[in-house]
């Protein structure tokens, strides 16, 4: 499993999900091949209270100007 950021290199996953479109299958995919994994098995957004110590939840983490970005979970398979 993968926590990423919803620009992370580019990939638009959490812009497909948060317009309900199924593009997000297509970017998850195309982020697990760049790691070497065959495909996504699953792919949704995280809400940052669930993820536990590994990104901060205040200060900079991703936050500017008082904004977070949004983070998604992709689960890939071999």
């Amino acid at each position: 499993m993968f926590i990423i950021t919803n620009d992370a290199g580019g990939y638009g996953v959490d812009r497909c999900l948060a317009s309900g479109e199924k593009c997000g299958a297509a970017a998850a995919n195309a982020y697990c091949k760049t790691r070497e994994f065959a495909q996504a098995a699953s792919y949704s957004k995280v809400d940052r209270d669930d993820v536990t110590g590994a990104i901060p939840t205040g200060g900079s983490g991703g936050c500017k100007s008082g904004k977070c970005e949004d983070l998604v979970a992709i689960v890939c398979t071999r």
